[in-house]
């Protein structure tokens, strides 16, 4: 064995003890703490954690937000064997709680916890629920604007499509999102050649689309729309999904009823 390569348990101990933000304890059956260590105990209020060795896990709990119930359930389900992993909230921080029932062979004898500081994390998954809940409402308020998420590669699959949809083509939205390639189907036969192979590269090569074709109604209207669509990728420039939207353009009367004709057959 190489010198200086072992782990001691005082290493481990130093690690724990220099976690910013963070921290871990254990627990007996009877939910009374046997450990805890991390700076995040300051938290709860526990300058030294030898203070809270031997005290029932519900009395350390008690200052915090409804007595950190989810936090208490989980220890409860862990001595029947259950482990659990949730985000816990706190005033101004938010943790990633993982938490083991602690055996000895086939017996729970305590349970393990370990909270990892998430406040960014959450904090921008907030944001970012907040802003798209505030875009839905936006976009499904707008009469004639049909906006939508597809997901990259083929067959084309939507996962979101606005309401006004079907008002523009009369198909319900739940048909987009569960047929594969349905759009496809319903774009007019002599464009949509021209607008795959459009749509083919910007899969391919995530270049924003912007283009005029035609789209076959439910009651056999020709619909002339605008699509414009954009890849949204991650902070590392990643596509993710494209986002886009669709609008009415008008049509000619005479070609529209022409068109109109031909989609009835």
């Amino acid at each position: 064995m190489l010198r200086g390569r072992r782990t001691t348990p005082r290493h481990l101990a130093l690690l724990v003890e220099q976690l910013p933000q963070s921290f871990v304890w254990t627990t007996d059956t009877e939910l009374r703490l046997t450990s805890a260590a991390g700076q995040a105990l300051a938290l709860l209020g526990v300058d030294d954690p030898a203070e809270v060795v031997g005290k029932p896990l519900e009395a350390v709990l008690a200052g915090t937000r409804d007595r950190a119930r989810s936090l208490a359930d989980a220890h409860r389900r862990a001595l029947q064997g259950e482990p659990a992993r949730f985000v816990e909230p706190w005033k101004r921080w938010a943790f990633d709680v993982y938490i083991e029932p602690l055996r000895e062979g086939d017996r729970v004898v305590g349970v393990g916890g370990i909270a990892l500081d998430a406040s960014k994390r959450f904090l921008a998954e907030q944001a970012l629920i907040e802003s798209e809940a505030r875009f839905r409402t936006l976009v499904e308020r707008l009469p004639k604007l049909v906006t939508y998420v597809n997901a990259l590669g083929f067959p084309i699959r939507t996962t979101y499509m606005s309401p006004q949809i079907e008002d523009l083509l009369g198909y319900p939205v739940e048909r987009w999102l569960t047929e594969d390639d349905f759009w496809v189907s319903r774009l007019h036969p002599e464009d949509r050649e021209r607008v795959l192979a459009l749509v083919q590269r910007t899969h391919a090569s995530a270049e924003p689309f912007s283009g005029e074709y035609r789209l076959l109604a439910a009651d056999g209207r020709v619909v002339h729309v605008r699509d414009e669509t954009v890849p949204v990728s991650d902070e590392r420039g990643k596509p993710l999904f494209l986002q886009g939207f669709v609008i009415e353009v008008g049509a000619q009367d005479g070609e529209r009823d022409a068109e109109s004709a031909l989609a009835r057959g």
